[in-house]
C-alpha cells in the first residue's frame, strides 16, 4: 500500500508538470498559462497624465519665413574686354552687354574684379484657412550686379537705385491661394521655366526665356509623377504696367515616365511688346543614367513676328551632364548650340562649359561649440564654391573683343552662401 501511494503521488506530480506542455500542444496558446503570464508582463500600466509641450508648427503663421543667399565672385576672359554699362542707365534698361564685349550672353556686367552678383532675400508667409486651403504671400528682393536681369522694363522697379553696375530689383511680389497639390498665384513672379544646368553652373546658357513675369499662374499636382500648370502673362520682364499691350497664355506639363526618366514641356503664345505673334516652347528630358550621373537635354524654340517686319526666330540645344564625385563635390559639363535669325541674318553661338560644385562643409558636425566660426557649417549656413571654365564661339554678327574675335576662353569662381 505504501508503494502504491508513492507511485500514485509520483504520477500526480508528473501530470501537474506535464499539463502546460499538453495545453500548448493541444489548446490555443492564448489560453495557456505561459501565454497568460507573458501577456500580463506586457500589459501596459495605466498611463499617468503628463502635460507635454505643444508641437511647433512647421510654418509659423505669425511670422515671415526668410531665406537669404549671397553670391559673389569674379569672372575673367581671354581678351580683357568687357561689355558697356552706363553709370545710371538709359531708357529701355541697362545698356546691352555681351554683344560688343566679352560677356558670354547676358552674363556678368563687368569681367574685372570681385563683385557681389546677388544679395537675395526671399520672404514668404502662409495663413491657414478652412480645411487644407492656405493663403500665401511671397516677396523677394535682390541687390547686386544681377539686378538688371530681374528688374521690370517699366516703372515698377525699373532702375531702382541703379548706379553703375549695381541695382535693386524685386523679382517676386505675389499673393495666392491653394493647397498642397493645387495653387493659384497673382502678381510678379520669376519664370516657371527652370533651365537645366543653370542652377549648377556659374555662368548662364543662351536660353532665350525671360527672367520674370507679371500675371496669374495655376499649378496642379494630381499625383506624384504628374504636374500641370497654366496661366496668363502680362508680358516678359514687366510688372504692373497698364500701358503694356502684352498678353500671353502659358501651359506646362511634367511627367515622370519611369523611375529614371522625366519629360517636361512648356509653351507661351500671344503677343508681346510690339510683336503681334509670339510663340515659344521648351522641351526638357531628364535622364538618370546612374546613381551618380544625370543627363539633361533641352530644346528651345522662339518666334517673334510683327507684320511685314523681318521675323526673329531662335532655336537651341542644351546638353548638360552632372556627375556626383562624392557627397561634397559634383562636376558638370554643358555643351550648347543656339542659332538665331534676326533681320534675315543667321547668328550661331556655341559654348562648352566645365564647372564644379564644391560644398566643403556639407554634412559636417561642429568640432566644438565655443564659437560659430569653429563649426564646419559657418553660421549654420551652406557654403558652395563653384569654379568654372568656358569656351564660346560666335558666327555671323557680333563677337568678342569689340567684334574683332569670334571666340574666347573665360572662367571664374563663385562663392554662394545660403542661410
Amino acid at each position: 500500500m505504501k508503494k502504491s501511494f508513492t507511485t500514485l503521488l509520483a504520477l500526480i506530480v508528473s501530470a501537474l508538470f506535464a499539463l502546460p506542455v499538453c495545453a500548448q500542444e493541444n489548446v490555443d496558446s492564448s489560453f495557456s498559462a505561459q501565454a497568460l503570464a507573458e501577456a500580463a508582463m506586457k500589459a501596459p500600466e495605466t498611463p499617468a497624465v503628463v502635460e507635454l509641450p505643444e508641437a511647433e508648427d512647421e510654418e509659423d503663421e505669425d511670422k515671415w519665413n526668410w531665406e537669404f543667399t549671397v553670391q559673389s565672385g569674379f569672372w575673367a576672359n581671354q581678351w580683357g574686354a568687357t561689355g558697356g554699362v552706363q553709370e545710371y542707365g538709359v531708357a529701355g534698361g541697362w545698356d546691352s552687354f555681351g554683344d560688343k564685349g566679352n560677356s558670354p550672353g547676358y552674363f556678368n556686367i563687368d569681367n574685372t574684379g570681385f563683385h557681389l552678383y546677388e544679395l537675395y532675400a526671399a520672404g514668404s508667409r502662409e495663413y491657414k484657412l478652412n480645411c487644407d486651403w492656405k493663403f500665401l504671400v511671397q516677396a523677394d528682393f535682390l541687390y547686386g550686379t544681377d539686378a538688371r536681369l530681374y528688374q521690370s522694363g517699366n516703372r515698377f522697379d525699373y532702375m531702382a537705385l541703379s548706379k553703375g553696375q549695381y541695382g535693386l530689383a524685386i523679382p517676386q511680389l505675389y499673393a495666392g491661394i491653394g493647397t498642397d497639390k493645387f495653387k493659384v498665384i497673382v502678381g510678379k513672379f520669376t519664370c516657371p521655366v527652370d533651365n537645366p544646368g543653370d542652377a549648377f553652373f556659374f555662368s548662364t546658357s543662351y536660353n532665350p526665356w525671360p527672367y520674370t513675369h507679371m500675371g496669374a499662374l495655376a499649378t496642379w499636382d494630381p499625383c506624384d509623377d504628374l504636374s500641370l500648370s497654366c496661366g496668363w502673362m502680362h508680358g516678359w520682364d514687366e510688372a504692373f504696367d497698364p500701358d503694356s499691350d502684352s498678353s500671353l497664355v502659358w501651359f506646362g506639363v511634367g511627367k515622370q515616365l519611369t523611375r529614371a526618366i522625366k519629360l517636361s514641356y512648356m509653351m507661351y503664345a500671344g503677343n508681346m511688346a510690339g510683336y503681334e505673334n509670339t510663340y515659344s516652347h521648351c522641351i526638357v528630358l531628364e535622364t538618370k543614367l546612374s546613381d551618380k550621373l544625370t543627363y539633361y537635354l533641352e530644346y528651345d524654340f522662339m518666334s517673334l513676328v510683327n507684320g511685314d517686319d523681318p521675323n526673329s526666330k531662335t532655336w537651341g540645344l542644351n546638353n548638360s551632364l552632372i556627375y556626383e564625385i562624392n557627397e561634397k563635390v559634383q562636376a558638370g559639363l554643358r555643351v550648347e548650340y543656339t542659332e538665331a535669325l534676326v533681320a534675315d541674318e543667321v547668328v550661331g553661338r556655341f559654348e562648352m562649359t566645365l564647372g564644379y560644385s564644391i560644398s566643403p562643409f556639407k554634412d559636417c558636425k561642429p568640432r566644438h561649440k565655443r564659437s560659430c566660426l569653429s563649426s564646419c557649417r559657418v553660421m549654420s549656413g551652406e557654403l558652395v564654391i563653384r569654379p568654372e571654365i568656358r569656351y564660346d564661339n560666335w558666327s555671323g554678327a557680333d563677337g568678342f573683343n569689340n567684334e574683332t574675335k569670334s571666340y574666347q576662353f573665360s572662367g571664374g569662381i563663385a562663392l554662394d552662401y545660403s542661410f
